[in-house]
């Protein structure tokens, strides 16, 4: 169970703190994350056809996952990177902007997951898009964000995955341990929300 709670009469309850979280996320999405010149344009069709994005918590069966696409990019600090470099992890890449506001609350969340499931075999990486660097350094700095970021201001990475068809920021892609797209969130996701899935994703044979 993901973004909710549920008590002995079975009635489905969310807690404060998820609930405070969640109304962050919407307020500052009716502030235009995802419009402006910094949107994210992506509305090639393609391969994947995830229009609406898999909901929160769950996955796609495996016979319908299909290969991500090959990505090699610089990270924050310029050391290089290959997405195929963590095949045999489950892999989430989280593609943020320091200036979206639902990424602030997302990222202190994810780096609880990422270091909780570090040990078993899960591996998180921010795809930082449309900043300058210096900015994207201060962000990871002010929420002590312990995992990989790759620096992709020109977008080169999010077009890798213009097939999914996503249309603004946060959003998620988590890739299983045979290097398949698993899962896209298209909304800001929370500890309560992930961790279940990737936790699922790593005791996949």
């Amino acid at each position: 169970m993901s973004a909710s709670t549920r008590g002995d009469t079975g009635e489905v309850r969310r807690s404060p703190r998820l609930l405070a979280a969640l109304l962050t996320v919407v307020l500052a999405a009716v502030a235009g994350c995802t419009g402006g010149t910094d949107a994210v344009d992506q509305t090639a069709g393609g391969e994947f056809r995830f229009v609406a994005g898999t909901p929160s918590g769950e996955v796609l069966e495996q016979a319908d996952r299909k290969p991500a696409p090959a990505v090699s990019a610089a990270l924050v600090g310029g050391d290089p990177w290959e997405l195929s470099s963590l095949r045999g992890k489950v892999v989430v890449l989280n593609f943020w902007a320091p200036w979206c506001s639902p990424c602030r609350v997302e990222a202190p969340e994810f780096d609880q997951v990422a270091r909780a499931t570090k040990a078993q075999g899960v591996e998180f990486v921010g795809v930082a898009i449309r900043d300058n660097e210096r900015a994207v350094s201060g962000f990871i700095k002010k929420y002590d964000i312990s995992f990989a970021n790759v620096f992709d201001r020109p977008g080169k990475v999010v077009q890798r995955f213009r097939d999914l068809r996503v249309a603004g920021l946060p959003f998620t892609v988590i890739i299983d341990k045979q290097g398949r797209v698993a899962a896209v969130y298209v909304t800001a996701q929370i500890r309560e929300d992930i961790e279940p899935v990737v936790t699922r994703l790593a005791a996949e044979g």
